[in-house]
């Protein structure tokens, strides 16, 4: 299954937007729970890990990288070296998140205002070969209410993301719930889902069948 065999491109404030792009294939849901086995996790409200080592270095949409922050809000930024993060927080995707620093690439699950203060955690887990970005959150619209969503995205040395969406129960949201890509060395943004949260889906973006630039061509499905 496809999300939209053909990409369809529109170019909004100089960003280019693939919606519903061919990069992203879905598989089987497959899920990684974690409790206390992360590496590191915060509750919290607009928190970041500011540039943290992935421990290998990976090539996705024509770049490479060999960091990344990763913010409660739902996006890892991918740095290289000593590269300060945007730090950015929460906000309109276009209009805040990326417009405050164009050039740089974003990992994006239900990103919006989200929080843990008062449930739950977000953190991830580092591995030789791939990093495991992990949120069990709620909604800043729906803070105190143990409305909890719980996703993850998984970078793969090779260049391969696969997000995991185990389950939704949010009652409201403020800005995108955007789930997808942001290379800012060409500034496309690639939607995978936006304004939803999906429940038991497993997607992958695979940087082995793209031209180098995140720019989708066939692939075939995994059984």
């Amino acid at each position: 299954l496809f999300i939209g065999a053909v990409a369809t491109l529109f170019i909004v404030c100089g960003v280019s937007l693939n919606a519903q792009a061919a990069i992203f294939h879905q598989i089987p849901f497959e899920f990684e729970p974690f409790s206390s086995d992360l590496d590191w996790s915060d509750s919290d409200d607009d928190s970041n890990t500011g540039n943290t080592d992935l421990g290998f270095s990976v090539t996705i949409g024509g770049a490479t990288y060999d960091a990344f922050d990763m913010d409660s809000n739902g996006y890892v930024q991918l740095l290289f070296g000593s590269q300060s993060p945007t730090e950015e927080g929460f906000g309109d995707l276009e209009d805040d998140l990326i417009d405050a620093n164009p050039s740089s690439t974003y990992l994006l699950a239900a990103y919006d205002d989200l929080t843990s203060e008062y449930y739950n955690y977000f953190g991830y887990l580092l591995e030789p070969d791939r990093a495991i970005f992990y949120y069990d959150t709620e909604t800043y619209y729906d803070e105190d209410s143990e409305y909890l969503n719980n996703f993850e995205i998984i970078l793969n040395d090779t260049g391969k993301v696969q997000w995991n969406f185990d389950y939704a129960d949010y009652n409201g949201y403020d800005y995108d719930l955007f789930s997808g890509l942001y290379f800012g060395n060409t500034g496309t943004l690639h939607e995978l889902y936006s304004g939803t949260i999906p429940v038991e889906e497993s997607w992958v973006y695979d940087e082995a069948h793209t031209h180098g630039d995140g720019q989708g061509e066939p692939v075939i499905p995994e059984p």
